[in-house]
């Protein structure tokens, strides 16, 4: 086989000859392969078909182990084969392989985390190597376990690559090489004494410090053609390891800088692009139409048009594009939409969940009521605040002005003295006991000592609410969820509507989401308390649907 009739060749053509689409980066680095075809001999740089078909040809060995495709063999789709083949396919002077260096940057759930199965397990198989060293390499345990648990699950369901190959706890050994693979992670293993020939670094855009990548790279020096594979999405700021990565690899391509050691592939859209157009989503997603479907990609994109806090993130980690800063997490327009008042007197006597954020001493506490009813949530929100050593004019003067309208139209109850009269707090939850049959009172326990042993003795049904991710995504993507579909009705009240535009969306590499006190712009109380409220509400309502499936 000629090289230019490879499928490595085959899929740069269609790039560069417009059949395939892709962006620009992608388009460069497609150019770079079919002209090195022509004028690599010069820097004795060649290709070789057997090398890139033999990589390519393993993978047929590896089974799809989660999702839909569970069972399925791994098929390379002619993104993945331009990769593989594009690294273990070139060599240079003396037939060792020519790339020691990749960046691949695609958009999240493209199974990059997947397909880097197939160099992992290649290398420490058949890469004729002594004692080959593999690392699934991360920042955190965690993140570096999902691509090693992957690993093993794959070679447990291949009878082929289980003959080989032995899986442990910890690692997987491979007697005929002496080789192995292990788990590496900056809170984790020491990455003393290493010698790597593989290195897998997962979500480099979460790499906040360079010691690792470091020992990493420097612990390769001893092998004759290892391969630092960095696979990421794009990150939120540029001025970083991964950032620079990044722009390196856009500099290589663009062949502004001469480095015949890095391969990179970055599947980005032009940064200004609408991406409301389908066009620009391939660009980032290669695997758009068979990873997920054009009509599920359009279902988020919707989402994250109504609830804003999303976008960043769907413009980062779904459309591949680099963000710097935070934006508003619901857009003030589309919370308004819940605004239109109601007398809640109808609501007295129907279940209510209610959550209560507990301030410190001198900050908003608040009381939020989740009432379910004709497939609509109503919210009514209590606020609380002391007025402070200088009294409550000084104190709204000083930190925001809206404190005395919203007090005179009763949307902010003000106590006096410095601190939080606790006692006042719980006497506004009898009140709501007396109106509505509550169901649950959901509450952090930081500093509610004392309010939850009155609670306690006052038979309230208390429910602990922690706000870390474990228990703050659920309630918070299910209160994302009721605003988008315009379920949920506030009657405009003003802090709570100030509250929720002040959240802080923080986001983990699993999705799970929690709003950040300390990142957001002003207070968030009241839109935390009734975070855990709705989601209390939606929870119950849920389990109430399970039983009648049930009993049906």
């Amino acid at each position: 086989m000629e090289p230019i009739d490879h499928p490595v060749s085959r899929y740069a053509l269609d790039v560069v000859e417009g059949r395939e689409t892709a962006g620009d980066l992608v388009r460069l680095a497609c150019l770079r392969h079919l002209t090195d075809l022509e004028t690599g001999r010069d820097r004795g740089l060649w290709f070789d078909c057997k090398a890139a078909s033999r990589v390519l040809n393993f993978a047929e060995l590896i089974q799809h182990t989660t999702g839909p495709l569970a069972g399925r063999p791994l098929t390379l789709r002619p993104w993945q084969a331009f990769r593989h083949g594009s690294v273990f396919g070139w060599k240079k002077e003396g037939g060792l392989r020519r790339f020691r260096t990749t960046y691949h940057q695609v958009a999240k759930k493209n199974g990059k985390t997947t397909d880097t199965a197939v160099p992992a397990l290649f290398t420490a198989l058949f890469d004729r190597e002594a004692a080959p060293q593999g690392y699934c390499a991360a920042t955190t345990r965690d993140q570096a376990g999902l691509l090693f648990r992957e690993l093993k699950r794959m070679i447990r369901a291949s009878p082929h690559l289980s003959a080989l190959m032995q899986v442990w706890r910890t690692s997987i050994e491979v007697p005929a090489t002496e080789g192995l693979i292990a788990c590496l992670s900056r809170d984790g293993n020491s990455s003393d004494g290493i010698n790597p020939h593989f290195a897998a670094r997962d979500e480099v855009h979460r790499w906040t410090d360079r010691e690792l990548a470091e020992v990493l790279t420097n612990s390769m020096i001893a092998r004759a053609q290892p391969i630092d594979w960095a696979i990421t999405t794009a990150g939120a700021d540029r001025a970083s390891l991964c950032g620079e990565m990044r722009d390196y690899a856009e500099e290589v391509v663009r062949g502004t800088v001469s480095d015949d050691s890095f391969f990179a592939y970055v599947a980005e859209p032009p940064p200004d692009c609408d991406v409301a157009d389908p066009r620009f989503w391939k660009m980032a997603n290669p695997n758009l139409g068979v990873a997920f479907s054009e009509e599920r990609f359009g279902e988020m994109y919707r989402e994250a048009t109504v609830i804003s806090g999303k976008m960043p993130n769907f413009r980062r980690l779904h459309m591949n594009l680099w963000t710097e800063g935070a934006q508003t997490w619901i857009a003030r327009d589309v919370w308004d939409r819940g605004a239109e008042p109601f007398d809640p007197r109808p609501l007295y006597g129907l279940p209510a969940w209610v959550g209560l954020d507990l301030s410190k001493t001198t900050d908003l506490t608040a009381i939020s009521v989740a009432v379910p009813k004709d497939g609509q949530i109503y919210l009514l929100a209590y606020s609380f605040l002391p007025e402070g050593p200088k009294g409550f004019i000084a104190r709204a003067q000083k930190e925001k002005r809206e404190y005395v309208a919203w007090r005179d139209a009763g949307w902010l109850e003000v106590h006096s003295g410095g601190v939080i009269d606790e006692d006042q707090v719980i006497e506004r939850l009898e009140t709501i006991r007396a109106r509505f049959d509550l169901r649950e009172l959901a509450y952090d326990r930081w500093g509610m000592k004392y309010m939850a042993k009155e609670l306690l003795k006052r038979r309230f049904p208390l429910v602990e609410h922690g706000q870390g991710y474990g228990s703050m995504s659920s309630p918070m993507k299910r209160f994302e969820e009721a605003v988008a579909k315009g379920r949920i009705r506030h009657a405009g009240n003003p802090v709570l509507a100030w509250a929720v535009g002040n959240v802080h969306r923080d986001e983990d590499a699993a999705e799970n989401i929690k709003p950040n006190k300390a990142r957001s712009k002003g207070r968030i109380d009241p839109a935390v308390a009734a975070i855990m409220a709705l989601g209390r509400a939606e929870a119950a309502e849920g389990r109430r649907r399970a039983r009648e499936v049930e009993t049906a």
